[in-house]
C-alpha cells in the first residue's frame, strides 16, 4: 500500500504539473523552458520548446539555437541542423552558416552549400509580412491614383492601373507561392532514393539521415526532388521540412 500511495502521490504531482503548464500561454512556457535550459535541464527543456514549435507554431531565435544545441549535444547532427536552418531562415543572421557548414562536414553531409541568391530569398522570407503589406498598400495607392485621374481630371488612368494589375498579381504570387522554401532534410537513415514515384523503381541512392535536399512537388506518398543534379523520388516520411 505505501508503495501504490506513494506512485499515486508522484503521479498526482506529474498531473498537476502538466495540467498548470498546459494552461499557461507560449510566453510563460517559453520562459519556463528558458529557465529549464539555464539550469542545465535540457531534456525538460526541450520537450517544451518541441511542443510549442510544433503544435503550437509559437518560437524565437534563441528558442531554435538552443533546440539546436540540445540536439547537436546529443549527437543528432540531423536535428541540429534543422533548427539551425529554421533560425538562418528567421534571422538571414549568415553567422550560422558556418556552424551549419562545420556540422555537415562532421558526417560529410551534402546540400548545404549557400550561395548569395540564398541570402537574398532568406532575406525576403524575413520581411515576407513586410514585402505583402507593402504590395498590398501600392496596390490601393494605384487604385485612388486612377480612380482620382477618371472622375476628378476625366483621363484615361492606363499607367495607374496597368501598375495596380502588376502589383496584384506579384502579391497573388507571393501569398499562394512565395513562401515554398522547398528543402527538406532526410529524417532517417538508409532512406531510398528511387528513378520514379514507385516502390518497384529504381534505386538511385541510399542517404543517411541529415543531408539536405531539394524537393519540386509531391504525387500521393511521393516527393520529387533533386539530388545531385538528377531527379529522384523519395517518401514523404522521410522528410523533415524546412520552413516558417
Amino acid at each position: 500500500m505505501c508503495k501504490k500511495a506513494t506512485v499515486l502521490f508522484i503521479f498526482s504531482l506529474w498531473y498537476a504539473g502538466a495540467t498548470a503548464l498546459a494552461q499557461t500561454s507560449p510566453e510563460q512556457k517559453l520562459e519556463y523552458a528558458d529557465s529549464l535550459f539555464t539550469a542545465k535541464k535540457y531534456t525538460e527543456s526541450y520537450e517544451i520548446y518541441d511542443h510549442l514549435l510544433e503544435v503550437e507554431n509559437v518560437s524565437s531565435p534563441a528558442m531554435l539555437l538552443r533546440m539546436a544545441f540540445i540536439r547537436e549535444g546529443l549527437g543528432d547532427l540531423s536535428g541540429a541542423l534543422y533548427y539551425l536552418n529554421t533560425y538562418y531562415l528567421k534571422t538571414a543572421d549568415r553567422r550560422v552558416l558556418s556552424k551549419m557548414e562545420e556540422l555537415a562536414k562532421k558526417k560529410q553531409l551534402e546540400g548545404y552549400e549557400f550561395t548569395d541568391f540564398d541570402f537574398l530569398l532568406t532575406n525576403f522570407y524575413k520581411y515576407f509580412n513586410t514585402i505583402t503589406y507593402g504590395l498590398l498598400a501600392l496596390s490601393v495607392l494605384m487604385l485612388s491614383l486612377a480612380w482620382y485621374q477618371k472622375t476628378k481630371r476625366q483621363q484615361k488612368p492606363l499607367l495607374p492601373a496597368t501598375l495596380m494589375l502588376v502589383f496584384l498579381t506579384i502579391l497573388f504570387y507571393t501569398l499562394n507561392f512565395g513562401r515554398s522554401y522547398n528543402k527538406a532534410i532526410i529524417a532517417e537513415s538508409n532512406t531510398y532514393l528511387m528513378s520514379g514515384p514507385s516502390a518497384g523503381a529504381e534505386v538511385i541512392d541510399i542517404l543517411d539521415k541529415g543531408h539536405r535536399i531539394q524537393y519540386n512537388g509531391k504525387k500521393d506518398v511521393w516527393v520529387k526532388i533533386t539530388w545531385k543534379e538528377k531527379t529522384a523520388f523519395v517518401k514523404r516520411d522521410k522528410l523533415r521540412y524546412v520552413g516558417l
